[in-house]
């Protein structure tokens, strides 16, 4: 799992840009390879302390850069580079 202890509630970043660059930087890094399941929304909404809100919209984010794909009830998952 991704270490997400850095996000700055207050931050002149919204925590939602924070969360992306921080999951990005993991896909890229090779954290996460190409088909591997992200963790849900939820689990990471309870992992930082961030609303279930924050974790989709940077989701959602990392999906615009074509990133992650996001199948519902399934979940999110990292795209073949």
């Amino acid at each position: 799992m991704v270490d997400l202890s850095g996000l700055r509630p207050g931050a002149a970043t919204p925590l939602y840009v924070q969360l992306r660059d921080v999951m990005k930087a993991a896909i890229e890094a090779g954290e996460y390879g190409a088909g591997t399941r992200l963790p849900s929304e939820t689990d990471i909404a309870q992992q930082t302390g961030v609303a279930r809100l924050t974790v989709r919209k940077a989701y959602r984010l990392l999906a615009e850069e074509g990133l992650v794909r996001t199948i519902p009830q399934r979940g999110t998952y990292v795209e073949p580079a």
